[in-house]
């Protein structure tokens, strides 16, 4: 148990007394220990190889178990247990025969110390060399094992150690049988469902067993099953935190689509498809393209590149290291005619970590030291990204806009452990919906449907009406809401939160806030507006995932709120931005601004006024991408007066040394590259004077 310590268990005299005469003989068998195995490592004859007496050695082995009885913690007498079994001289039957009695020894030394992290380890080292070796009991032994687990889960379920044990032990049961077929739960997770199921009937605050038996095969279970599980359990408990959890994601995430497309918009000036997800993706761009349909023609795939919007300045010190973002877009090589185009096939394919938990049992299973009677060599293979592929339908409207059909798009996904065959998945994930009267798409859960959302209000709404006091209730009943397109009226709800959990109240403040942007700007977006007001609705701050899907915005309105000065790092790159010193003349009340990005922008000429306009804390100007590079190597004017930006020299500002300077009445500006081939960077930094 945390925070109490083991002396605290003996309260008598008696109890001080027989534990400090165990205390006394456990450290002399420590010494003991300690000082036989100093003396056989100068009998080593090779690494890992035990040399010496075999009495010596059995003698040692027996040692170590009194020691581990001791003081399971106690990691060399594990190490040496190890290394005795790994030794060449045991036959086959002998090294099975001291396999399971190791897992008997250690079965009742975690009843002794169920929360030990030595015991747990060795235990699933001993599993390992088993399932290795693939003795003929395996299965058996296996399916003991997950009976133990549970059997620990009875007096405590939220054993961690435990949890991972039996996840460990999971995967290797699903490891000998067949790959089942698409769409039916193998036997194992059919069993450990039916396991976890029983340990949620005996405590429905068990989250553990909650969070475990969700995290199995997506054709485990039913959601009726569920809901008549988790109804009750908040009709009992309005207040349990665990519960919520499971309902939120039963309703809105089981078996939902993790990743999506929310919006696709061409720039014809531009020649660039936009897509904005739901969230950060890494896109396999060799699987990847854009067809173009057009009537009475053949499809044509699109030529071009794959390119990631990164969001933040730090993402620009990585290079050209992958790494998932919300926004993508394909620069087309050549200019496209719309007008002959119908409508658009887009597929993209999405590199998700689905099977990286499986892979990491891989990994231990392939461990040398888990390897008996072989090289010590790792036969561990590369991970491989479980692929996601989404093709949707995208036609133009009467103003050529794109519209994407979020209904009936396809979904496929392939991985490592089915040989890269691709499998249809459908009709097993749920895709996201649009939130009624708005263009936001959402995710939602496996066969949930409207008539499903109104029975869960009704038994929420009921709850509340008899004066439960559960902030639960209120924030579900306001999601629900929301997902049905009924009025309702947030900041009541978020008040009645507030009143009874004002421990958080400014992060309920900080949720209606970002609910309410979301609202305006949905409102917007059903509109077709290219002009938003968001004045005087307190808004603090703006996130970048939370403007990024509306960035076709011409006029933005944030008067009478409550954004401040603070700002140190801003990112407008990829705009439309033509002059440098409108751009910084805009930026002047932003005290704090240190760094500003305007890469990919035609900024074509350096004006004269440009250095009055940069905000005084302003250091270090990102212009890779500009046309403004080329104005500044050239050779020398003759204007330098009046604190304006004198010409840089040539000789300053070659491609050898990349550097050069720009005065200013009392700053100096360098010419600054850094990086090579497409991770170069190109700034303007500040050097006081």
């Amino acid at each position: 148990m945390h925070g109490v310590r083991r002396e605290d268990f003996y309260k008598t005299p008696e109890e001080e007394k027989a534990f400090a005469e165990k205390l006394k003989k456990g450290f002399k068998l420590l010494d003991d220990f300690v000082d036989n195995v100093r003396r056989s490592e100068l009998e080593l004859k090779s690494e890992g190889c035990l040399m010496g007496d075999e009495k010596e050695m059995e003698r040692m082995f027996a040692l170590s178990g009194e020691i581990t009885d001791f003081m399971p913690e106690f990691y060399p007498s594990w190490n040496y247990r190890k290394n005795y079994l790994l030794q060449d001289s045991h036959s086959a039957d002998k090294l099975h025969l001291l396999l399971l009695d190791e897992l008997v020894f250690t079965e009742s030394l975690l009843k002794k110390a169920p929360k030990c992290y030595a015991v747990w380890h060795h235990r699933l080292w001993i599993l390992t060399i088993l399932f290795n070796k693939k003795f003929e009991d395996l299965s058996d032994v296996l399916n003991k094992e997950i009976e133990l687990c549970m059997l620990f889960f009875r007096f405590d379920g939220r054993n961690f150690h435990g949890w991972s044990h039996a996840n460990f032990v999971r995967h290797y049961l699903k490891k000998l049988e067949s790959i089942p077929k698409l769409g039916v739960a193998s036997e194992t997770d059919r069993l450990c469902f039916a396991r976890f199921g029983k340990l949620i009937e005996k405590n429905f605050s068990n989250y553990s067993a909650w969070f475990h038996r969700g995290a199995l095969s997506e054709t485990c279970g039913s959601l009726d099953s569920d809901l008549d599980n988790i109804v009750p359990a908040i009709y009992t408990d309005p207040n349990d935190q665990c519960i919520w959890h499971y309902f939120d994601w039963l309703i809105y995430h089981r078996n939902a689509l993790r990743f999506y497309l929310v919006k696709c918009c061409l720039l014809k000036d531009k020649g660039i498809f936009v897509l904005y997800f739901n969230g950060p993706v890494m896109l396999s761009t060799a699987n990847s393209c854009i067809v173009a349909i057009g009537e009475g023609e053949s499809p044509k795939q699109l030529e071009g590149k794959w390119e990631s919007v990164k969001r933040a300045l730090c993402f620009q010190r990585l290079g050209d290291a992958p790494i998932p973002q919300n926004v993508w877009r394909f620069r087309l090589a050549t200019t496209l005619k719309t007008q002959d185009i119908t409508h658009i096939s887009l597929t993209v394919t999405i590199e998700t970590d689905d099977d990286i938990v499986e892979a990491y049992y891989d990994h231990v299973i392939t461990a040398p030291k888990c390897k008996v009677g072989e090289k010590e060599e790792s036969n561990q293979t590369d991970y491989k990204a479980t692929l996601l592929e989404l093709g949707y339908m995208i036609h133009l409207d009467m103003d050529e806009d794109l519209v994407v059909d979020h209904n009936a798009f396809t979904i496929r996904r392939t991985n490592v452990a089915n040989d890269g065959v691709w499998e249809d998945m459908s009709g097993i994930l749920s895709r996201p919906v649009n939130l009624p009267g708005t263009s936001r798409m959402v995710p939602i859960g496996k066969d949930i449907t409207a008539g499903i959302l109104e029975d869960q209000l009704k038994m929420v709404t009921t709850l509340i009406g008899v004066g439960t006091c559960s902030k639960y209730l209120h924030l579900a009943a306001n999601k629900i809401n929301r997902y049905l397109g009924i009025a309702r009226n947030a900041e009541k709800c978020y008040d009645s939160v507030k009143r009874l959990d004002p421990l958080r109240a400014a992060m309920y403040d900080d949720l209606l806030l970002n609910e309410t942007v979301e609202d305006y700007l949905d409102k917007v977006q059903s509109s077709k507006s290219d002009a938003v007001s968001m004045a005087g609705i307190g808004i603090k701050n703006l996130s970048y995932r939370t403007m990024c899907p509306h960035f076709m915005l011409e006029e933005l309105d944030l008067g009478s709120n409550s954004l401040n000065d603070g700002l140190k790092r801003l990112s407008l790159a990829n705009n439309g931005f033509t002059s440098l010193r409108k751009l910084l003349s805009a930026l002047q009340n932003l005290s704090d601004l240190i760094s500003l990005d305007v890469s990919g922008n035609p900024l074509s000429t350096l004006e004269s006024e440009t250095i009055k306009s940069i905000p005084i804390s302003l250091r270090q100007i990102d212009v890779t991408e500009t046309p403004l590079i080329s104005s500044l190597v050239r050779e020398p004017e003759n204007d330098a007066t009046n604190g304006n930006i004198t010409a840089v020299h040539t000789s300053l500002c070659d491609s050898s040394t990349g550097f050069g300077k720009v005065m200013g009445e009392n700053s100096t500006w360098t010419f600054v590259k850094t990086g090579k081939g497409d991770s170069q960077r190109v700034y303007l930094q500040r050097m006081d004077t």
